[in-house]
């Protein structure tokens, strides 16, 4: 047997819906089972939702295709994003790919993919095979500090090369835009250190600004460190402060020759957007969460005429305190209303 029929038949990895529904079917009786899934399937809207699950995944996942959606129904496809919403974010499942692709095209050290118990364990490798594929497209975009078996030390000099040795880290020089990085890029020295077998990576920054000096360690969940709190290795942080600390340094912006400081702020007027990146990716709509919940066609064609409508005290004051799991405070008003303009008349 191979080893994916194994896993596709294995009892463990194997989900059945019938057999999820009849948990909530008297005595598992068919005729049970069979209205409850007659119910699921006449969710309101549910083949257009499915159709915004199938949009969104490919969205946020480019090789992810239409197509591969054909043999599924509208309720598994549902059952589907449910599933990658528990145990999954987009960052990872992206990064996992990249992982996937870097190790068949042999660029991933650690290939023994039984050694693997995280997923910090497979963005560390990626990490590593990042500056791999990526390093003589940066040769010319970053100035290389100090290389060794364990780390390199550098500085960045465009907003591409931030983002590619800053990759999988929280740092602002790293976000969308490129705003911070450009601040930061033209006030002081700014040096990334990364690990090269074991993905650790650590900014530091020093401000050549008379009138804004700061000098900080900064952890790649972006939280500010002292140099002992890095985990570097002494020689490489002495390194990093004398090049910081230089009297004669200039900001890594200057570092650029005049025409490719020009073409850089170009690029910064235009958000960096002539960069290939990867796309914004779209969050799913909250209504294709609520296309589960169901609720009434009576509730949702109600509230569409009743917009912010406006009850008289004496409703309010009737209205009891809502507690959690219990009915909406739309439904409330509405029986309040009903409540009020039903009451005994005083003649």
């Amino acid at each position: 047997m191979s080893k994916i029929k194994e896993l596709k038949t294995a009892q463990s990895n194997v989900v059945n819906l019938i057999d999820i529904i009849e948990l909530f079917s008297p005595e598992k009786k068919s005729k049970y089972t069979d209205l409850l899934l007659k119910l699921m399937k006449n969710t309101k809207s549910l083949n257009e939702h499915s159709k915004e699950v199938i949009e969104n995944l490919t969205n946020n996942f480019d090789f992810i295709k239409k197509e591969d959606f054909d043999g599924f129904s509208d309720i598994q496809i549902l059952l589907i994003y449910k599933f990658l919403d528990s145990f999954f974010n987009v960052s990872d499942l992206n990064n996992f790919r990249k992982f996937c692709e870097y190790n068949e095209r042999g660029l991933v050290e650690l290939n023994d993919l039984s050694r693997y118990k995280s997923f910090e364990d497979v963005i560390n490798q990626m990490n590593i095979a990042d500056l791999k594929a990526e390093s003589k497209e940066l040769e010319t975009q970053i100035i290389k500090l100090y290389e060794d078996e364990e780390y390199i030390i550098l500085r960045p000099l465009t907003y591409f090369a931030s983002k590619k040795y800053g990759a999988n880290t929280k740092w602002c020089t790293t976000t969308e835009g490129g705003e911070y990085f450009n601040k930061y890029n033209k006030k002081g020295v700014l040096v990334y250190c990364v690990g090269k077998t074991n993905g650790n990576k650590v900014a530091c920054f020093n401000s050549l600004s008379k009138n804004e000096p700061e000098f900080s360690w900064w952890d790649a969940k972006d939280t500010r460190i002292d140099s002992m709190q890095s985990k570097l290795p002494i020689n490489i942080r002495v390194i990093i402060e004398e090049v910081c600390l230089d009297v004669n340094a200039k900001t890594n912006h200057m570092m650029l020759s005049p025409d490719k400081r020009k073409k850089q702020e170009e690029l910064a007027k235009n958000n960096y957007r002539d960069i290939n990146m990867t796309p914004r990716r779209r969050n799913l709509e909250s209504h294709i969460e609520n296309a589960i919940q169901r609720e009434s066609e009576y509730m949702e064609e109600s509230m569409d005429v009743m917009p912010e409508m406006e009850y008289p005290t004496e409703v309010m004051e009737s209205m009891p305190i809502q507690e959690p799991n219990e009915p909406t405070t739309e439904s409330l008003l509405r029986n309040a209303v009903t409540h009020y303009e039903d009451r005994p008349q005083i003649n």
